[in-house]
């Protein structure tokens, strides 16, 4: 049976969809910055200080590791911000799948409120029936 909610289940329906896209995607995201963190702080431990040279040698591993002492920041930042859209994926989600199924409830209300009706007037037609078959008999 048709409902009036049709349309507007469906239309819940992919907007819950397109939400539980972006939050598998700000996931993978959260999954992919943290590696790259894990990656960094690798590098970091495997890069070492100079323990004799030229002032030069040691001005140079300084500037690595101070670079990679950036890299290690900008990561912190891409994690955060990557947890930061997730956990707004996440209540976007969230709302979506309450809105899509407020709607759905609503659509079976109303299809179940449709089928008592036409339950309730096939009774009336078979009490019709049961009548006229009755009156035919004894008249």
């Amino acid at each position: 049976m048709k409902s009036r909610y049709e349309p507007l289940v469906k239309l819940k329906k992919q907007a819950l969809e397109k939400a539980e896209q972006r939050l598998m995607n700000a996931n993978s995201e959260v999954t992919v910055s943290d590696a790259a963190l894990a990656n960094a702080y690798a590098e970091l431990s495997l890069l070492s200080s100079p323990q004799n040279g030229s002032i030069g040698e040691l001005f140079q591993a300084q500037m690595i590791l101070q670079a990679q002492h950036r890299e290690i920041e900008a990561c912190h930042l891409r994690v955060e911000c990557a947890r930061i859209n997730q956990h707004t994926a996440r209540e976007a989600f969230r709302f979506s799948r309450i809105e899509f199924e407020k709607f759905n409830y609503l659509e079976l209300q109303e299809v179940e409120a449709m089928m008592a009706k036409v339950k309730q007037e096939e009774a009336k037609m078979l009490d019709e029936i049961g009548t006229m078959t009755y009156k035919k008999v004894w008249l």
